[in-house]
């Protein structure tokens, strides 16, 4: 009985956020992942977040992108989140973490989401264009399994930022380029509502 005032509540949310957006929002993309035979749903917008790094240069920064995707394997859904973890500044200053190094903070309205990243991504990473991946050579990718309630809390936060506990510099990223709209829109396009 509580389940489905639950989802309304989170309908409600993610329709007044999807409301808010801007008219060049657009909706999401969904392809055929041919390695896994699933359909996947890529939100059109992704989540990036940066890190200045003046310690090393004026305007460096390590960035971590995060694109939200939906799976659907004959009608069996899963949701991931997929990192990209990239950077500005010279490798030779300060190189990329380790790419086992993969847990993920995702810090919104005073509470902190844990993720553990995946053992491999779930989905074919060569189709980097529809996945948002960045264009530099030099990036660490990790994938997270997560739910749509955790989806629509990050879409429908005040306040974001993340932190990548493992590295050596372990000082948050901050909101760089806002997808939360478009992480709305993904969010409704899935549930139905």
């Amino acid at each position: 009985m509580m389940r489905p005032l639950l989802r309304n509540g989170f309908a409600v949310a993610v329709a007044a956020l999807a409301g808010c957006a801007s008219p060049s929002t657009r909706g999401v993309g969904e392809y055929l992942d041919e390695r896994s035979g699933s359909t996947l749903v890529v939100v059109a917008t992704p989540l990036v977040f940066a890190r200045e790094r003046t310690d090393v240069a004026a305007f460096a920064r390590d960035y971590a992108t995060l694109v939200a995707v939906e799976a659907n394997n004959a009608g069996k859904y899963a949701e991931y989140l997929l990192l990209f973890r990239w950077s500005t500044v010279d490798k030779r200053m300060s190189p990329l973490p380790d790419p086992q190094a993969g847990e993920l903070l995702i810090q919104a309205e005073g509470r902190e989401i844990d993720l553990k990243a995946l053992a491999s991504a779930p989905v074919d990473l060569s189709r980097r264009r529809q996945l948002h991946a960045p264009e530099t050579a030099e990036v660490v990718v990790h994938a997270y399994a997560v739910d749509m309630a955790t989806l629509i809390f990050i879409a429908t936060s005040r306040t974001l930022a993340v932190r990548l506990p493992q590295e050596t510099l372990t000082s948050p990223f901050s909101l760089w380029e806002d997808g939360r709209a478009s992480l709305a829109k993904f969010a409704k396009r899935a549930t139905g509502s």
